[in-house]
């Protein structure tokens, strides 16, 4: 009898723990999503060197806008929190990244691919420390080198202080996207018989006016912060412009901001390394700027009173790496390089002979990453490192079977630029060229762009 009686309380006992189970299981998948965001200003303390130019040569002149640190904070119903950054910066490199990483891993138990880190790619903001290490025609001196050094530690810091007040920031809330379209950007390479003949306006080159939006709002229906991405350079400034400024991207976000009261607006650059805004000389590229950023908040403005898709299926997560093949210069075209009358050429020359003194050889390959974040069916938002140009976007919104498809560049490592193959056989800066800037052995090789768009494709079946 006490035997029936002890089965009897085990077989309750498991029934309740089933139940409870079941319960668990049914409270997370009915749980919301929750979203926070935070914003912290990275405007110097000191004059530093502009990137973006080659030819600059002093620090910069004024402060005609402060730069930011935006972030957005996601987590999930089983409380998976992710991040999302956006610098108004020209780049940074990996290793920058991996730092933050480390320190979100401690502190907050996040995940490579839970956290994302891009920038805006303003021409008129600071030098980094770590990339674009052979931009300068004239170097930056030891007191430019420290003063620039403090700045990226600080901005290090607050990356991180910002990430967690997003995560501090967290309420339940509503994602939904809606994409609209804004026409400055241009593409910008000329071609005269199929070959790249300088930097312009070519009115037959591809483009992606896209401008997808996405607005979090509370459980009462209020705004809290929006994403917004668009592929063109940040480039209306030109190299006579020294004053510290963001650029197109960064008054969209301002005025995005002003007119929707307390929120946060995150700028994300689509593949648009072969875009470039409308232009202008110095006395006129700041109203131009302002221009871009008002057309952007305008359409922001007009999509948010448009009826949007709630993103309600599970966010999923991928991160990993394309090893992109280079295209080595031979020894003997480096030394025949190191009489070129630009000094940048020269020091990418020295700068290779020297690594093949110590290692033997240039490396084959370069470690270029792939961020994919998935909701189901709805979105499929796909990042990636380096200087993009607007094919890899175009295509891969044809290849890639969701509902929508987001692509951003200049994500976690601004590496150099990443052309497409129709390019080899056009030439021009973006392929022949620009890797000297970047400090790259030399151009990417052919099947480049099979190989990182298969990859693509593995992460984006990674994140399901």
């Amino acid at each position: 009898m006490l035997l029936l009686m002890q089965k009897c309380v085990l077989c309750c006992l498991l029934v309740f723990v089933s139940g409870m189970g079941l319960v668990s299981q049914l409270q997370a998948a009915d749980a919301p999503y929750s979203y926070g965001f935070a914003k912290t200003d990275i405007t110097p303390e000191v004059p530093l060197r502009l990137s973006g130019y080659g030819n600059r040569a002093e620090v910069y002149e004024g402060v005609d806008e402060p730069l930011y640190i935006r972030a957005i904070a996601i987590q999930t119903p089983d409380q998976k929190i992710c991040s999302l950054v956006s610098l108004d910066s020209i780049g940074f490199a990996a290793s920058f990244v991996d730092r933050i990483a480390q320190q979100l891993k401690q502190k907050h138990g996040m995940n490579r691919d839970q956290l994302m880190v891009c920038s805006t790619h303003s021409h008129t903001s600071p030098q980094p420390m770590e990339g674009l290490s052979n931009i300068f025609s004239t170097p930056m001196t030891e007191a430019e080198q420290q003063a620039a050094q403090k700045y990226w530690n600080s901005v290090e810091a607050r990356v991180v202080k910002t990430v967690g007040e997003a995560i501090q920031n967290l309420r339940p809330g509503t994602m939904s996207l809606v994409t609209g379209k804004v026409g400055f950007a241009q593409n910008r390479r000329v071609l005269k018989d199929g070959k790249w003949t300088g930097f312009g306006v070519n009115p037959d080159g591809p483009v992606d006016h896209s401008l997808p939006v996405l607005k979090v709002t509370d459980e009462a229906g209020k705004l809290r912060g929006l994403i917004f991405n668009y592929a063109c350079h940040c480039t209306t400034f030109g190299s006579d412009y020294n004053r510290l400024n963001g650029d197109w991207a960064g008054y969209a976000a301002k005025y995005i901001e002003e007119q929707h009261g307390d929120i946060v607006a995150v700028c994300t650059i689509g593949c648009g390394a072969d875009q470039n805004p409308v232009r202008g000389k110095r006395d006129v590229a700041k109203d131009l700027a302002i221009g871009h950023g008002r057309a952007i908040a305008l359409e922001v403005n007009r999509l948010l009173k448009q009826p949007a898709e709630e993103l309600k299926a599970e966010l999923k997560t991928a991160f990993g790496f394309a090893n992109l093949p280079i295209d080595a210069p031979l020894e003997s075209a480096l030394k025949q390089a190191l009489e070129h009358p630009r000094p940048q050429v020269r020091q990418h020359a020295k700068n290779m002979l020297a690594i093949i003194k110590t290692a033997g050889e240039l490396p084959e390959t370069y470690p270029a990453p792939v961020q994919v974040w998935k909701f189901g069916k709805q979105l499929t938002m796909v990042f990636l490192g380096g200087e993009v140009v607007v094919d890899y976007a175009l295509r891969l919104k044809q290849e890639i079977k969701t509902d929508s498809v987001w692509v951003t560049a200049y994500a976690n490592d601004v590496f150099g630029y990443v052309a497409s193959e129709r390019m080899r056989e056009e030439g021009g800066y973006e392929y022949d060229f620009s890797m000297i800037y970047y400090n790259q052995p030399g151009p990417w090789a052919k099947g480049t762009e099979e190989l990182l768009i298969h990859r693509i494709h593995e992460l984006v079946k990674q994140a399901r």
